[in-house]
Order: C-alpha cells, then structure tokens, then sequence
C-alpha cells in the first residue's frame, strides 16, 4: 500500500538525519528527541494503516485507540491521511534540517570554548528532598475533597481531577512538577559521585536512604492520582541531566538503576489510574462529600498485568494527538491566522484575573471536527501550526523548534563562561529539559512554549538555585 511505502521511505530519510546530527554531536539528547518526535508523530501510521488492510486486527495484540475514532472521528487510511502522513515527516525533517544547518556552520573564535576546570555548583540533597515532601503534601491538600469525590463516586481519581479541575488545579500541576524534578535531580547528582561534573552534593550514604524513601512517596503519590507526565518528563530529564553532568563517564549500575525507578511507575501507571479508592469509606463519612457535579460511574478495565503491559507499549499517546492533522484535512477546518499566537499573549494575564481569556488553538480544533466533551485527547504541534497559517505555519514552527533545540546546545557547550549562577543553571539542564519537555509541547499548539519555559526550564532551574542558596543563606546568618 502506497501509506506504506511512504511510510518507509520518511522513516529511512529521518533516520539518516537523526545519524547525521549524532555524528556531528555525539549528544543522546538529539536521538531520544528524534524519536520523542517520531512517536507522537508518526509511530501510530504504522498500525493504523494496519488496521485498515485486517480489519482492526490491531485489537487482538492490545490496541485500545478504537474509542477515540467515536468519540472524535473514524480515520481512514485514505488519501487525506496520506497528506497528514507527508506533513507530519516535513515537520521532523525540517527541524532535523535546521539543527543540521546550524550544527555545520563554524564556530567563531570568540565562541570557541577551551576545556577548562569547571567551578561546580555545590546544591543541598537536604533541601531537595524537603521540597520533595513539601510539595507532594501541598498537592495532596489541594486535592482532598477529588480524592473523596472518586470514593464516593467509584471513579478514578485521574478521572474527577481531569474532568472537575478546581481551581487550584495548575499550581496542583506545578506542585507535581516540582516534586519529581527535585527528586531526579537529587538522585543524578548524588550518583554522579565524584565523576559530578557541574551538579556536585555531599555523598554522605543517608541521602542515598532518604532517596529511595521518597521515591516511593513521590511516585507513589503520582500513581494513586494516575499522573505519568511528571514521571516521564523527569525521568528524561534527569537521565539527560546525569549525562551531561558526568560528561558521559557513565557508572551503569547507577543509571540502570536510575531507569528501572523511572519505568516501574510508567509501566503500571495505566493500571493504577483506573482504581478507585473506595476504601476511603471506611474512614470517612462521605455522605458529607457535596459532589456538585453530574458524574456517572465509569466502567474500566480490570486491572491485570497483560492489559498494563499492553497499555504501556501500545499506549494511546501514539494516536490521538497523532491523527489530529487527519481531522483538520478531512473536515476542512479553515485557517485561523494567529489564534495560536493571540492565546499565548493573552496567557501572561493569570485567569484569576481573566477568567474568558482568548481560548487557544486546540479548543477550536475539538469544536470544528465535533468532538465529544470531556474526552482526553491533543492536537499535534504541527497540525496546530498547520491550522493557524497552512503549511507555512508548518515550516514556521519546525523552524523555530529546530533554532530553541540548536540554540539550547550550543549554550550547553559555553557553560564555563557564564559567571551568574543562576543563568548557568539555566543553561546547564535547558538543553536536558528542552528534550524531557518535547512530549509535552508536541501534543500542544504554540501556546505550549508557555509551559516549555515556565514548567520545563525555569522551574528546574528554581529548584536548582533554591538547594544552591539555603545553605549559603543559612550559613551567613550563623
């Protein structure tokens, strides 16, 4: 089938530049974000073309997107998704592309780094790990009466926190955030060990309890409430993190390690985001729970180790935002000029002070193609671009992912000349978060470089210059 072979022939072409920019770089960071881009992208052509020629044999070894085709619209292997096919591959080859371009290009004298010894910043495991706990329970009390909703209801947590946000949701978010960035970059700097090239800490060996300690109640708290976002973006980032802080001296004992903590939780996350707890109903008197909102009781899954496996390598991520660019072509959504742009000016302003602020690209998207509220679903960077301004906006926006990603590297490699430690910091993990963050902003339009910026680098980047300062803080009033 032709979807196949040009299928076949995207995937070789990436491939090809993802080598390229690997030879030029020799930076994991490049790779893993090639293939974050491919899977939201690209990946769920494959079995959706498959379903197509059996039939939606696909169900029989675990695919469950089916119910986004009702509750969205059916996609078909046709020749509207062959177009949504060639656009998702010109927005990968574009950005590997412009990385390239500039990646060739010499580098000026005054640019030119010479290896010099590095003065390390030196951050508390103490602190880290209070922000840790600290979060995790302000979180924790920001969601209580959702908690008690789900008992009451026999509803997931994930479910009521997504489909009744209150209005603390977004620091609720930004709580998590905080919490697993913390953790991970606490655990990379302590095994980096004496190899620690810019992150350096005590190696006294409690830190190392107290991590593990609370990497069940970090990742713990995470998956009762059904959140693998915080836990994949962390993860990215702190493997990326620990390579760039040993400066690829790699211990694989520590980073095998460091993995399994990471994959466990992501593993059974679909599992446990459909369990309801309650049991709560033992302790409390939820007769007092107002629930104020028309919920029915959802039917799930039963919970067992072949659906969680299957959940977790045949995961929905790798269609819904996927085939958005097939709604947009098939329903002939028209342009909107700007509506991206407009939406993300307008988000500076908190909601608490403008509560009807412009609504953003993707509110416009599910309304145009009809779909079903109160469903999770994305649309894909690219098909969000596309609806703004056509298949210029396509280029635009490969281009300007493919300039943050070059950018971002470059100042990676002149850390020793920045003197400000707090725009050091920023520099030393903004190429690492770029690439965890990639997941997050592809399954968003342009309005989601508000969230690269503030969740993805600065917000680290405070974490990190926060466990910096308390002890000199502290130290000085003594």
């Amino acid at each position: 089938m032709i979807h196949y072979l040009f299928l076949s022939i995207y995937t070789l072409i990436i491939l090809i530049l993802g080598y390229k920019i690997w030879s030029n770089t020799k930076n994991i960071g490049f790779v893993l974000g090639i293939l974050v881009l491919y899977y939201w992208s690209m990946l769920g052509s494959w079995f959706i073309v498959f379903d197509e020629l059996t039939n939606q044999s696909g169900k029989e070894f675990g695919l469950a997107y089916y119910h986004y085709l009702e509750v969205l619209f059916p996609v078909h292997a046709d020749n509207m998704y062959l177009k949504a096919i060639h656009f998702y591959a010109f927005f990968i080859i574009t950005i590997e592309l412009v990385v390239l371009y500039f990646l060739s290009k010499p580098i000026s004298t005054s640019e030119q780094i010479e290896p010099e010894q590095n003065k390390s910043i030196y951050i508390s495991h103490k602190w880290l790990i209070t922000i840790c706990i600290f979060c995790v329970f302000m979180s924790l009390g920001l969601i209580v009466n959702e908690i008690l909703i789900a008992a009451k209801t026999n509803n997931s947590i994930y479910y009521i926190t997504r489909t009744q946000q209150g209005r603390f949701f977004t620091l609720h978010q930004l709580l998590n955030q905080a919490a697993i960035t913390a953790l991970f970059v606490g655990m990379v700097t302590y095994i980096s060990k004496e190899k620690a090239f810019y992150l350096k800490g005590t190696l006294e060996k409690k830190y190392l309890y107290l991590y593990f300690l609370t990497v069940f109640i970090v990742e713990g708290y995470l998956l009762m409430i059904g959140n693998k976002k915080e836990i994949f973006f962390g993860g990215l980032f702190g493997i990326l993190v620990y390579l760039k802080n040993v400066n690829y001296k790699i211990n694989y004992r520590w980073l095998s390690m460091f993995i399994i903590i990471i994959a466990l939780p992501l593993v059974f996350n679909d599992g446990f985001r459909s369990y309801s707890p309650t049991f709560l109903a033992e302790y409390f008197d939820l007769s007092t729970i107002d629930e104020e909102i028309d919920i029915k009781e959802v039917s799930y899954t039963a919970f067992t180790a072949k659906n969680t496996i299957f959940r977790f390598l045949f995961s929905n991520e790798m269609f819904v935002p996927h085939f958005s660019m097939y709604g947009i072509i098939s329903h002939d959504v028209p342009f909107t000029y700007g509506t991206s742009l407009v939406s993300l000016g307008a988000s500076v302003v908190p909601r608490a002070l403008w509560p009807n602020r412009p609504p953003g690209i993707y509110e416009y998207y599910a309304e145009s193609v009809n779909a079903t509220e109160g469903t999770g679903y994305t649309i894909h960077h690219a098909a969000a671009w596309y609806l703004n301004f056509g298949v210029i906006g396509i280029i635009i926006g490969a281009i300007i992912v493919g300039l943050l990603w070059f950018y971002l590297y470059k100042k990676s490699n002149q850390i020793q000349i920045i003197k400000n430690t707090f725009i050091k910091i920023f520099f030393i993990i903004g190429f690492s978060a770029f690439v965890a963050q990639l997941p997050i902003l592809i399954r968003n339009g342009p309005e989601g470089y508000k969230a690269l910026l503030i969740e993805g680098i600065v917000l680290p980047t405070l974490i990190i210059y926060f466990a910096y300062l308390m002890p000199k803080i502290l130290k000085f009033k003594k």
